[in-house]
């Protein structure tokens, strides 16, 4: 590096003329030879912001592919605003990388921008780098509304985000083979916002199986042209690796929504499994978050650390940063079930650093119930209380499903503050909604909330009656955690359940030997 300050020292002194037509040689030979990140950076150090824009735009679906956010912001951000702003599909890479980021301002800003820009230029020619049906930019208005029903979907608005993703499906071609997954992974995500857990269940398994084999055809044909597509890395990217992976964290969650624990284990699992060997290593960090969350839910505290630590190194190389705060929230539920509270503290405040826009709903974002939580866990329940208020939650809402997670924890705010009724009122409302829906994962929280706020009321048969279809469910799924997470009061009525005899109305049929063990020890 010396002797090359030399030279350079050298040429600005010497042939200072000559310095503009090096950086165009050097960028048209890293050009040919496919080395993006260095022809950009001759281009833009030659001036000619045009060129470096072009390569940009050829060489950007690789990095949205790989979910590389680093050279993804590096690249843009070098480029002149003017540049971007003049190019929809720059606009729209943008806007994918604040999508990743869950950036929900900035998106909403940069489609707009994208929005200006296409109507300005029109749908200029494109390369199509990694052909056509493996583009996410190519076609820029389905690509548009694609991301605004992300939007919505990421707000909580099911509605909204079905009318978007209508518009996108109309405005695919034929050719557009990978807008078409997207569009209908995101269709799947809107049915999850609106509690039809079967149905997305059911979309996002054939979505993954579809990017699945299109993946193992591209690692069958080897780089080689097809009439429907080219094996190029960012195609291959998007069905063996990010997308597939993304989808497949989806479905373990809808599966751990339907209480099915061991479904979301071999969902995750296989996901492991596939990864391994695979050069896209970093996409394997959403299973580790996803494993861990089942994990700690069983209580296996050890197995559940190991995969979220692995998770959250992984993670941390991705521009998808949701993972990577989800993950650092469950490190936070680990350390503080193993009374390592200062350690929990640091893992959430890591957590919320993450940028995530504090308008995705409480559903996909579990960090601000976890850190209110942890307020509770420590006495702290006027700083909990104060948490509820800013975000504008009251006993006598109505919630919908994606803001269940934040009423939940209103419920113990008020549980906390020794006002059992508002909370038990709020909580039969949410079991309603979740029992109509068929939403086993929920109707086990609410029922052991229920129980605890129908003892704080004085009535010890409802809640003995409310914890035994809680407990029987549990059992029936493996769950621990959902349990163990309440404290002494929720082992006081643990302990109680073993007392009632058989034949009696609420004797705890169903649940298996040395369950309520586990559970009290749990606790």
């Amino acid at each position: 590096h010396l002797f090359a300050d030399l030279l350079r020292a050298r040429l600005q002194a010497e042939q200072p003329g000559r310095t503009q037509a090096l950086h165009r040689a050097a960028a048209a030979w890293y050009e040919e030879h496919d080395l993006a990140d260095d022809a950009v950076r001759h281009a833009l150090a030659a001036g000619d912001a045009a060129w470096a824009a072009r390569l940009v735009e050829r060489n950007v679906e690789t990095l949205l592919g790989r979910s590389e956010g680093v050279t993804l912001r590096r690249w843009l951000s070098a480029l002149p605003a003017e540049s971007v702003r003049a190019r929809p599909r720059l606009c729209l890479a943008q806007a994918y990388g604040a999508a990743q980021g869950w950036q929900l301002e900035a998106l909403e800003v940069l489609l707009d921008d994208a929005e200006r820009a296409f109507a300005a230029s029109g749908d200029e020619p494109y390369g199509d780098p990694a052909g056509r049906p493996v583009s996410v930019l190519a076609n820029v208005p389905a690509g548009i509304a694609f991301l605004r029903a992300t939007l919505a979907r990421l707000r909580g608005d099911a509605a909204l985000a079905a009318g978007y993703n209508r518009q996108a499906l109309a405005r695919l071609g034929e050719q557009d083979w990978l807008m078409h997954s997207q569009v209908r992974w995101n269709r799947a995500g809107a049915d999850w916002l609106d509690g039809r857990l079967g149905a997305a269940e059911r979309g996002l398994a054939e979505v993954l199986a579809e990017l699945r084999a299109a993946g193992e055809a591209v690692r069958r044909i080897g780089g080689e042209p097809t009439e429907v597509f080219r094996a190029v890395e960012g195609g291959a990217a998007f069905f063996g690796g990010f997308l597939a992976m993304r989808v497949c964290y989806d479905l373990g969650q809808v599966q751990r929504a339907r209480g099915n624990l061991d479904a979301a284990l071999a969902t995750y699992r296989q996901a492991l499994d596939e990864a391994e060997g695979s050069s896209e290593t970093a996409h394997a960090g959403l299973a580790h978050v996803g494993l861990a969350q089942v994990l700690y839910e069983r209580d296996e505290l050890a197995a559940a650390q190991d995969h979220a630590t692995r998770g959250v190194t992984l993670c941390r190389q991705l521009a998808f940063t949701p993972p990577l705060a989800i993950g650092l929230a469950v490190v936070a539920r680990i350390r503080h079930a193993q009374g390592d509270t200062p350690g929990a503290w640091e893992a959430m405040g890591e957590a919320g650093q993450a940028g995530l826009s504090p308008q995705v709903i409480a559903l996909l974002n579990p960090v601000p119930s976890q850190r209110v939580r942890l307020l509770l866990a420590k006495g702290d329940v006027d700083a909990a209380a104060q948490w509820a208020t800013a975000a504008g939650l009251s006993p006598d809402d109505v919630p919908d499903y994606p803001r269940e997670p934040a009423y939940l924890v209103l419920a113990r705010v008020l549980l906390a503050q020794n006002d059992p009724g508002p909370a038990l009122a709020l909580l039969e409302r949410l079991l309603d909604a979740a029992a109509s829906q068929g939403r086993t994962g929920s109707i086990i929280e609410i029922q052991a909330l229920r129980a605890l706020a129908l003892a704080a009321r004085g009535d010890h048969a409802g809640a003995l009656g409310a914890l035994t279809e809680a407990v029987t469910l549990g059992c029936r799924h493996g769950y621990v955690r959902v349990f163990a997470d309440e404290g002494a009061p929720m082992r006081a009525l643990l302990a109680q359940l073993p007392t009632v005899r058989p034949g009696q109305p609420h004797a705890p049929r169903g649940i298996g030997p040395g369950y309520l063990a586990a559970l009290l020890h749990a606790c």
